[in-house]
């Protein structure tokens, strides 16, 4: 889960961000912005050239009730999920994050390339130091791509807390608009009643032998309902919490945006009686293919259209949870009062205020901890796979016990150590050698200087040698996932005959199954480095 991570930091040797020190503390005067996701988007209208888009996002540490337990939460400007920030494709963000946490800070900006300005990742170790409380860090990118994204905390467990928003960037030629009417913004979470800054502690204890812990429910764009009945003495909690409703208007259709922003669970979603037909993921267009059900992994992004075409009523909207991990009476909130079918109400504009009585469609739970049929998701543009191979690195994923007793994850038997205080970023700018790293930095290396880099691309072979599966996330790239080993029998590599060279899905987030390999490529846009990370 999001409570530890586990790094590969890839490093081009001539990487050189000279000014990576100068730019910790700027600021400029922007807009503060809030948003109802429970409105339809309006999409930023189409400009004759790229335009500066500025924003304030203020971290405040705020009393909220989610799911109707009201605790502490790490929000943005005052809610959680956090503001929709908008921008269209080749535009110039800037975002002044204002820590008034009492504890440091970052943001990562999941999915963007951040070609030549990744100490804007946003990776506390990697590519920035904190943000020191009290203190105001401009974030200052530009925009090389569009789709459906979001922003999260990347220093400790934050995310967790609360600190997560979407980021949706626009794409004047868009193929499928005029193919829907309105737009919605929807997320999906897992949700913990105890702070992290008590959680990560007990979880991180060299005595700890549980595995994640367990949630104690699952929010709808920040919305969900806790059974009070459950709750501990003396605490806050309201048993009719509002609904999570998304209104519609019947003969219209409507692309929903969805982002699983969870720390642990992966949700298998739909809404009865009403199809939904994909047409993008992870911020890549695809080609339309409709699914009564959409399995949707930790970081994934789905757009789908929905057509509202269905008599005038209620109907239910349903995220059913999967944990992909052990569940033992020594795990943390082992006995959680956790609703596993989390819901939330499509209403017809003119229905009664009523509960829906619509019916399910059938639950595959073959869909569970898995990504989308990878072979049925198809790049919208015919896109040739680089042949270019440059690099090829080859990953162990597995758990190892140090002396201490306590168990880590790790790659290539090797567990990575962020250093706060010196993150790699700044090691490269003032010349160490890459190949000098030490080794809990997790660095592979490769070299674009010695050859041809046109359509250079890098060979990934992930092998999760453990019996639960993992959503991985690469930072500052997308993907082609050649091979998911949906099919493998026994923890043996692949023959390239068995790749998809043809017409591979692209993304930036893919499940990896138990005692599989994955492999897929991506193509080299940058000297720079970036992070690449197990989203559980």
């Amino acid at each position: 889960m999001k409570f530890e991570l586990i790094f590969i930091i890839f490093v081009l040797i001539s990487s050189s961000n000279s000014a990576w020190l100068n730019r910790r503390s700027q600021s400029s005067e922007c807009d503060y912005v809030t948003s109802d996701l429970f409105k339809p988007l309006e999409p930023l209208p189409p400009t004759d050239s790229p335009v500066t888009r500025c924003y304030n996002l203020e971290l405040v540490v705020k009393d909220l009730a989610p799911d109707g337990f009201t605790r502490p939460v790490w929000s943005i400007n005052g809610q959680s999920p956090g503001p929709i920030l908008q921008a269209n494709y080749g535009d110039r963000i800037l975002i002044n994050v204002t820590n008034k946490f009492g504890d440091p800070a970052s943001i990562h900006w999941h999915g963007i390339f951040q070609n030549g300005t990744n100490f804007y990742d946003g990776i506390v170790g990697v590519t920035q130091c904190e943000i020191p409380d009290k203190v105001t860090f401009l974030y200052n990118f530009t925009l090389k791509q569009y789709g459906t994204h979001w922003y999260h905390s990347h220093f400790l467990a934050q995310i967790v807390d609360g600190l997560r928003g979407p980021l949706i960037i626009y794409n004047p030629k868009d193929p499928y608009y005029g193919k829907y009417d309105y737009e919605y913004v929807m997320t999906l979470s897992d949700w913990y009643h105890t702070p992290t800054g008590i959680l990560l502690p007990l979880f991180r204890a060299d005595t700890y032998k549980g595995a994640d812990p367990i949630p104690d429910s699952g929010l709808i764009s920040g919305l969900g309902q806790y059974d009070c009945k459950a709750a501990p003495k003396n605490s806050t909690c309201n048993s009719n919490n509002k609904v999570a409703t998304y209104v519609v208007k019947k003969g219209k259709k409507y692309r929903f945006r969805i982002i699983n922003t969870s720390a642990l669970v992966h949700y298998i979603f739909s809404i009865d009686n009403h199809p939904l037909t994909i047409i993008e993921v992870d911020s890549e267009l695809v080609k339309p293919v409709t699914l009564n059900t959409i399995p949707i992994n930790i970081a994934q992004r789905y757009s789908v259209i929905l057509d509202a075409n269905q008599p005038i009523d209620n109907y239910q909207i349903r995220a059913h949870i999967s944990i992909c991990t052990p569940i033992d009476n020594l795990t943390i909130n082992y006995n959680s009062a956790l609703n596993y079918n989390v819901t939330g109400i499509l209403k017809y504009d003119g229905a009664k205020d009523k509960l829906p009585i619509s019916k399910a469609y059938p639950l595959n739970t073959s869909e569970a901890c898995r990504d989308v049929n990878p072979n049925s998701l198809k790049p919208y543009y015919e896109k040739q796979v680089p042949k270019n191979v440059i690099s090829t690195i080859k990953a162990l994923v597995n758990f190892n016990t140090l002396s201490t007793g306590k168990t880590v994850a790790s790659i290539n038997n090797s567990s990575f150590v962020p250093d706060t205080s010196y993150p790699t970023n700044q090691e490269i700018v003032e010349g160490v050698n890459p190949y000098k790293l030490p080794n809990y930095d997790n660095a592979y290396v490769y070299d674009c200087n010695s050859g041809d880099c046109n359509d250079a691309a890098v060979d990934i072979y992930i092998l999760n040698n453990n019996t639960d599966s993992h959503p991985f996330h690469l930072h500052g790239h997308r993907f082609y996932v050649l091979y998911n080993g949906e099919n493998q029998t026994g923890i043996k590599p692949p023959h390239k005959s068995d790749f998809n060279f043809k017409d591979p899905v692209i993304r930036d987030t893919v499940t990896v199954l138990p005692n599989r390999y994955v492999i897929y490529i991506y193509i080299y846009y940058d000297e720079s480095i970036f992070n690449f990370n197990t989203n559980d």
